[in-house]
């Protein structure tokens, strides 16, 4: 993770690998529940316990039919999600650098400000030249501001981007039921400790499926890393 200590803060917060990687995960368990057979008829196996198999299978089925759409939908905002980590990281670490040379040349100005004092103290005629480092000074702390106000401005642009992604995420779910009881609570719980996108994510899919269905393995894992949060 990127330690950003010229601007002092980290105004884009997550990883774009860890994001790419959990779209993966959502486009493989996408692929292996479509490929997952309708249930059928049991030979030579009837009467009230059959039937009660039946319908429960036939409940699953209906609660998994629109799963693996949700899945592909959720992969494809997720990647796009990447594709903007990855520009905003880039736009950060530029900012970074301009920080941390501003810093530099405000701490070398701010020197010379005590040297042009230290020397007025002694001799009048020094007086232009300390007005002159104080100037200098001034430019270099306005220098600073300016970068760190196109950092912040940079943080807010992609918090609000990270909310619209939550909303498309969220949508997936709309129109729903959510069990009263969700499906994944393990996966539910743990998104609850990420960011406010894996929040929304942690809703969708204990809202999408009417029956249980175990998330791909290293799902929950990626969207710790990627979706963690402020």
């Amino acid at each position: 993770m990127a330690e950003f200590r010229g601007l002092g803060f980290d105004p884009v917060p997550g990883r774009p690998d860890a994001v790419s990687e959990a779209a993966r995960h959502y486009t493989s368990a996408a692929a292996q529940l479509g490929e997952t057979p309708s249930p059928g008829e049991i030979p030579e196996w009837a009467g009230r316990s059959a039937q009660a198999l039946a319908d429960r299978a036939a409940r699953a089925a209906t609660g998994l039919a629109a799963v693996p759409e949700a899945l592909r939908s959720a992969a494809a905002i997720l990647d796009d999600w990447a594709g903007t980590l990855v520009a905003n990281h880039r736009r950060a670490e530029d900012l970074d650098r301009r920080a941390t040379a501003a810093r530099r040349a405000l701490t070398a100005a701010q020197d010379d400000v005590d040297q042009a004092e230290t020397d007025a103290q002694f001799s009048p005629a020094a007086q232009p030249d300390l007005t002159a480092a104080r100037a200098r000074l001034a430019t270099r702390q306005d220098d600073l501001d300016r970068v760190l106000a196109e950092a912040r401005e940079l943080e807010r642009a992609h918090a609000t981007e990270a909310a619209r992604v939550a909303d498309r995420l969220r949508a997936l779910g709309d129109g729903a039921p959510l069990p009263s009881t969700p499906d994944f609570p393990a996966v539910t719980t743990h998104l609850e400790t990420f960011s406010a996108i894996g929040r929304e994510l942690g809703v969708n899919v204990a809202k999408t499926p009417v029956v249980p269905v175990t998330p791909p393995p290293g799902a929950v894992g990626a969207f710790a890393a990627a979706l963690g949060g402020r």
